[in-house]
């Protein structure tokens, strides 16, 4: 890992760290801490900076902190992604975390494997243990919103509103741009940078079965542009880092 997220329960007022037990065999194993080791930290929800270990072995690990950076700015992207198998939820939570995105939602929708919602990958403890890998990686604070919707239109029909909103606040913009990926759909060019200038987005993906047509439709009626990602069929976590990447080239145009 390129960093070691804190806890804030784990900083006290003396700009020190004390982590115990599991967190401390955490940081001792993982991360490979020894007394006198520098390294970079960052306080969960906080700032980022250096840290200095005072102190480390399996049972208590002790860090002085000098923390100066405040987290890394979030990008002006929510995410809604179709619940998957286990192991690309978890590819999905990391991608999401590491580009910064303002929140991801994760909704079952028709085409999805009921047993999905069933998997570990979705309680609160998993999510935060693959977010916290992502922060760990890029050195960073600030983890998105992240929230399991159980049904497709329970979410459009009572949350779609809410994410457009908190989106535009937070973003500081006053309009989204409503994206869904789908076969078929007209592939971005160069020239797409109306699609993302001037506003935040809100993207869509299926999952590794796609959208169903009924779903589809619904998106059509709350106003989504479909984007199509060419003639070959990738994985759930890989449409999402080439639309993000893709976005991020239409912004800076």
């Amino acid at each position: 890992m390129n960093s070691l997220v804190l806890f804030p329960q784990e900083v006290r007022e003396s700009a020190v760290a004390v982590l115990e037990g599991a967190r401390a065999r955490y940081a001792f194993d993982t991360h490979g801490v020894r007394e006198g080791q520098s390294l970079k930290v960052a306080v969960m929800g906080g700032r980022r900076g250096q840290g200095r270990i005072l102190f480390a072995s399996i049972d208590k690990v002790t860090i002085e902190l000098a923390l100066s950076d405040e987290c890394l700015e979030p990008i002006p992207v929510s995410l809604l992604v179709g619940v998957s198998r286990p192991q690309t939820i978890k590819k999905v939570i990391q991608a999401a975390v590491m580009f910064g995105v303002s929140s991801l939602h994760l909704v079952r929708s028709e085409k999805g494997e009921k047993s999905y919602l069933q998997s570990r990958s979705l309680d609160e403890e998993s999510i935060e243990e693959e977010a916290l890998k992502a922060l760990e990686q890029i050195w960073d604070s600030r983890k998105p919103e992240i929230v399991v919707h159980r049904t497709f239109s329970y979410f459009i029909e009572n949350k779609l509103s809410t994410v457009a909103e908190t989106l535009m606040r937070e973003s500081g913009v006053s309009k989204v741009h409503n994206i869904v990926a789908h076969p078929g759909g007209v592939p971005l060019r160069c020239g797409d940078s109306s699609l993302v200038h001037g506003g935040a987005s809100i993207i869509a993906i299926g999952p590794e079965r796609g959208w169903s047509d009924g779903e589809i439709n619904v998106f059509d009626r709350c106003g989504f542009h479909r984007i199509g990602l060419g003639e070959r069929v990738v994985r759930v976590e890989l449409a999402l880092v080439f639309l993000l990447g893709k976005l991020d080239l239409l912004r800076a145009s």
